[in-house]
């Protein structure tokens, strides 16, 4: 690692928050824009909502009371890796206002990504049949459907996951990273076509197996 390199990662410590519906690609675009990240030089990590709820407790529900629990500990992860120079990638509903609002005052150093989509195109990608089980009164806690989901008056970045894909969505967060800041101004924020071939071929053969 080049002393440059260093440098940036150290002062670099910051919480991306994607929320949304199940299936609006939060998880893609994620796994993507920590791939870019890593290309610019920074230190990244990404903590997936589903994955920290099985890592504490595999039993853990979707009440109110439960999506609290583990949507706190997710925030209390980012705070960590932010103080220490970290940018960390949140994927995760979080369907509450006020709830996302208590990570961002936790975090202090936090950006909001809604992945806004239209519930019936996400009926459309659930391959695992929650909505459909929700709609049926099967399956209760089912964001969207059974429990509301509360969109933020101003996150810092609406992404329409029914048009833009998970490098369209890279691409948008990472020219809002730099306008507020975030990334250094010499940063590109458009993902040339070498480096989306070069991600999609590090996602296949990583995050994908």
């Amino acid at each position: 690692m080049t002393k440059d390199t260093r440098s940036k990662n150290i002062s670099a410590g910051f919480t991306i928050w994607i929320t949304g519906l199940p299936f609006s690609g939060k998880k893609e675009t994620g796994k993507v824009l920590a791939e870019r990240l890593k290309m610019l030089g920074y230190k990244t990590s990404v903590l997936i909502g589903g994955q920290i709820r099985r890592q504490y407790e595999k039993k853990l529900g979707f009440s109110k009371e439960e999506i609290y629990k583990n949507i706190r500990r997710i925030a209390f992860e980012c705070k960590l890796l932010t103080d220490n120079g970290v940018i960390a990638i949140a994927v995760t509903i979080s369907p509450y206002r006020e709830l996302r609002e208590e990570c961002r005052q936790l975090i202090g150093r936090f950006i909001e990504v809604y992945h806004k989509c239209p519930l019936e195109v996400l009926k459309k990608r659930d391959i695992k049949g929650l909505f459909e089980k929700a709609d049926q009164g099967k399956l209760q806690n089912v964001a969207g459907i059974s429990t509301p989901y509360e969109e933020s008056e101003n996150p810092e970045v609406i992404i329409h996951a029914d048009k833009e894909s998970p490098f369209d969505a890279t691409g948008k967060i990472l020219t809002k990273l730099k306008e507020l800041g975030f990334l250094e101004k010499a940063d590109h924020s458009v993902l040339l076509k070498q480096e989306e071939k070069d991600i999609r071929k590090i996602l296949r053969e990583t995050w994908f197996k």
